[in-house]
């Protein structure tokens, strides 16, 4: 056990111990022990009714997952309900842009707009934004694609190259 753990073990029996005698020897509400103890009512709860934990931690066990793919941890929505794969798994496992795909729609954005493209003309919420003030030209420009097809958000460049900018970069500089 670690250090953290030990003193948080110590300070949740100290607790248990404080709120206990409260409770059978003072006779205070359970109200009026968090408010001595600086806790919340439910906190008061679960040290006298499970002082060490061991039911709460048994219900998060059921809650608990291993990723069929990498085996990390996962967890769920409910009991026996964890995810199978974990969240870095779920994210190759749905990512529907490749570098290169990128690459080619910042490169079309180029020929067809004349510029580089920014956050804000990758997205969809900006041009949503931006319809009362420039008619819906950003908006429809997103919309309409190119010939690759729709265009990457800001987001899905963001995720692979850092920055639109280091993307456009990268996708713009001259061929050897």
């Amino acid at each position: 056990m670690s250090a953290a753990a030990q003193q948080r073990s110590v300070e949740r029996s100290r607790a248990v111990k404080l709120a206990r005698y409260y409770r059978y020897e003072q006779h205070l509400t359970i109200t009026q022990i968090a408010r001595l103890l600086g806790r919340a009512p439910a906190t008061i709860r679960a040290y006298l009714y499970d002082p060490d934990g061991a039911k709460t931690k048994r219900v998060k066990r059921h809650y608990r997952g291993v990723c069929q793919k990498c085996g990390a941890s996962t967890w769920g929505a409910g009991p026996s309900a964890a995810a199978t794969l974990c969240a870095r798994c779920n994210g190759a496992a749905t990512r529907k842009w490749q570098p290169s795909q990128i690459e080619a729609a910042l490169r079309a954005w180029r020929a067809m707009f004349g510029k580089p493209a920014s956050s804000t003309d990758l997205s969809l919420t900006h041009a949503r934004k931006a319809a009362v003030k420039d008619g819906g030209v950003r908006l429809r420009r997103l919309q309409a694609g190119w010939s690759g097809g729709p265009w990457p958000t800001a987001s899905v460049v963001q995720y692979h190259y850092g920055t639109v900018e280091l993307a456009n970069r990268i996708a713009l500089r001259p061929q050897i």
